[in-house]
């Protein structure tokens, strides 16, 4: 009977682990400033790098069926 108790207490305790060590944790407030100075020029400088490959790729693409149009001429 004793180890039947003893695994119960060891279930219980594996099932409270959670509510003691983990919950708080993940209930508690994350600071987070507001208005950081970094957010805005990673997000600006990759917007204009990926607008930059869009357009030169639109330039590329226009330029090769001006080529080819001319070839046909």
């Amino acid at each position: 009977m004793s180890d039947q108790q003893d695994k119960w207490k060891q279930r219980a305790a594996l099932e409270n682990c959670y509510s003691n060590f983990v919950e708080p944790y993940v209930n508690q407030w994350i600071a987070v400033k507001d208005g950081s100075g970094l957010t805005v020029p990673v997000a600006y400088s990759g917007f204009c790098c990926a607008s930059g490959w869009l357009l030169l790729t639109a330039v590329f693409c226009m330029f090769m069926r001006w080529r080819e149009g001319a070839r046909k001429r």
